[in-house]
């Protein structure tokens, strides 16, 4: 089965980093997800329980380790004065063994609730960044969801990365213009079988 990938695009301050560039070339270039998890484009997966959260984050964690990283699932950042907060994957450079990439993987299905969900799991890849001294280059922020949903507010989210925002505690997290940000979308349908197949994916980012 053939996934469309829109290739990289940019919005506002010029970016990439190799790093970056990297991770969308893996996407775009290559049968990635459907070689290594067949199960989301190919075989289909039933919508229950946390099986598709699971996937996501094993499809991001793997490709961590394919661009030659340490990639790790729900590393948790250093203790800080908020909640603790777990990654769905660190990826670690084998040379300075500092984080270089943090990724949070998340559904959406376009209401109000998980808008504001979206806007949490934001604010914990920030919060993490800081906890982790500043050393990630890459923050993906990857939100999966089926069928037809009104768009996430994506200007908003980079704003709020570039302003800073608050956690869930009150406390304010500061705006991060040393590392740049990647907001992927996974669009899943719904097929005849009742199960939800990849039908393609989109990238935009922001430094």
């Amino acid at each position: 089965m053939v996934v469309s990938h829109p290739m990289c695009w940019e919005s506002g301050k010029a970016f990439m980093s190799k790093l970056f560039e990297l991770i969308c070339q893996q996407f775009n270039e290559s049968d990635f997800i459907s070689r290594t998890y067949p199960a989301l484009t190919e075989w289909g997966v039933k919508d229950e329980d946390v099986i598709l959260h699971s996937l996501g984050c094993s499809v991001w964690n793997t490709l961590g380790h394919e661009l030659g990283l340490m990639a790790v699932v729900e590393a948790p950042a250093p203790v800080g004065a908020g909640n603790d907060i777990r990654s769905d994957s660190v990826w670690f450079d084998r040379q300075s063994r500092q984080p270089e990439v943090l990724v949070e993987f998340e559904r959406y299905d376009g209401t109000v609730r998980d808008k504001q969900k979206i806007e949490h799991k934001l604010s914990n890849l920030m919060e993490a960044y800081h906890r982790w001294e500043c050393k990630p280059t890459v923050l993906i922020l990857s939100i999966w969801s089926q069928g037809v949903v009104s768009a996430p507010d994506i200007t908003g989210l980079y704003q709020r990365f570039s302003r800073g925002t608050t956690n869930s505690k009150g406390m304010f997290i500061p705006g991060i213009a040393d590392a740049e940000l990647m907001v992927n979308r996974f669009f899943f349908n719904r097929m005849p079988d009742g199960n939800l197949r990849l039908q393609s994916l989109s990238f935009s980012g922001e430094r």
